[in-house]
Parts: C-alpha cells; structure tokens; sequence
C-alpha cells in the first residue's frame, strides 16, 4: 500500500472516530434532556395555570387602571422574561434532538429504508415545532415599539428651558492713583416645564389592549412551548427502536423517551 493510501485510510479512521465521538455526546445530551423534561413540562403547566385562573377581562381592568400611573408594566416584563427564556431553551433542545436523530441516520443504501422513513417523519416534527416556537419568540419585539408609541399619547411631557446670560462692570479704585478693573462674570438658569392634558379613554384603552393582548401572547407561547415537549417526547418514545436502529443492526441500546 503507497503512502497516499495509508494517509487516505489515516483520515477516514479519524473522520469515523469523530463522528463517533460526536454521535455519543448528542446521545447523552438527549438523555440528559429525557431525565428533565417530566420537571420542564409540570413547571411550564404550573405556570400556564395560574395565569389562566386571571381571566383576560380582569387583566385588562388591572392594566387600565395603571397606564397613567406606571410606564412599565411590571408584571408583563417579568412574564416576558421568563416566556422568553423558555421558547429559547425549548428552541435549543429541539436542536439537540434534530442533531441526535441525523447523527443516526445511516449511509444511504438499496432497499430496507422502512426505518430511515420514520428518522425522517420524526425529523420532520422536530423542526415543525421548532419553526412554532422560534417564530412565536421572535414576534415578542413588536410590543415594546406599539406600546412606546401608545405611552406617548397619555403620558405627561416634561421639557427643561435652559437660558445663559452675561455681564460685565468697570469698578474704579480711588487713591493716589486711578485704577479701573474690567470684572465679567456668566449666569445660567433652567426651568422645568411640564404639560399635560387629561388623556382620551380610548387612548388609555389602546395601551390596556396592547398589554392584554401580549399576555395573551406569553400564555399561548407558554403552551406552545409545552406541548412541543409533549408532543416530540410522544414521538421519540414510540419511535425510538427505528431512530436507534433504522435498519435492525445491533447498535446503541441505550434507552431514551
């Protein structure tokens, strides 16, 4: 065998023994994944209960009431926060799983591809959730944008007035000798002005709105981010023997979902 081949085969070694490497570590971290999600998915349903015992109509009185009086809504940033760092971690986990199922999907062949149909169909629900939750994630950014402009129309307006003056005098000292000193000198003042006009109900109304409608928003990301835990989970459990073993060759037992 000539050099060129003994590199050639060199390669190919290391090339399966990284793949390898790499197809073990995405085995573990789906497992890890399997041993939380009963926690992740009680937690998220905890939560989506509890802000469903406020029915929509209460939270848009609560929020009415405060527009004028608080310009953050306090309660929905911190919703919004934890909301969004769910759909971020979920989006995330459902990566790790495409990953794992790809990474077992064999060479391609003739025939018995009974079991890489269903690595395929269970792909395809993976990244169908996915695409959910990362779409739903990234139209949280408009509420902040209408809501600043909503503010603007019932807030009261402050504006500060700032004015500088100077002055000069010649002051003469009297004695033997006459002497004028020249003195200067530079003032400065402010003046805070604020204006305000009793703000229209409906103006009050649109930033109540626009609140109750992204709680509505969170809630519905919230059990969107549930049930992909739910549903891919269902997935991989009725389905792990053909994603481990596509084509019935022994390989990985390890048990997952």
């Amino acid at each position: 065998m000539c050099s060129s081949d003994l590199t050639a085969a060199s390669i190919n070694r290391s090339t399966s023994i990284m793949f390898a490497q790499l197809k073990d570590a995405s085995a573990r971290e789906v497992e890890a994944l399997e041993a939380s999600l009963g926690d992740k998915v009680m937690a998220l349903d905890g939560r989506v209960g509890t802000l469903q015992a406020t029915s929509l109509a209460d939270a848009e009185k609560k929020y009415a009431s405060q527009a004028t009086k608080e310009a953050v809504n306090a309660e929905l940033s911190e919703l919004q926060t934890y909301a969004r760092g769910e759909a971020a971690a979920c989006v995330l986990d459902l990566r790790k799983i495409e990953r794992f199922i790809t990474l077992h999907v064999p060479k391609v062949e003739d025939g018995n591809n009974f079991g890489v149909a269903i690595q395929m169909e269970v792909l395809k629900v993976v990244k169908d959730v996915s695409k959910e939750c990362k779409g739903l994630l990234d139209g949280l950014t408009n509420y902040h944008k209408e809501r600043a402009e909503a503010l603007g129309k019932i807030l009261a307006k402050t504006s500060t007035d700032k004015s500088e003056s100077k002055s000069s005098s010649n002051d003469e000292e009297k004695g033997s000798e006459s002497k004028t000193t020249a003195k200067s000198g530079t003032s400065s003042s402010s003046t805070t002005k604020t204006s305000s006009s009793p703000p229209l109900p409906d103006s009050i109304a649109h930033v109540a709105q626009l609140d109750v409608q992204q709680r509505f928003a969170l809630i519905y990301l919230l059990e969107v981010v549930r049930d992909a835990y739910i549903v891919v989970g269902d997935a991989l459990e009725k389905n792990k023997t053909k994603i481990l073993k596509p084509k019935g060759e022994e390989g990985n037992a390890m048990s997952m979902f």
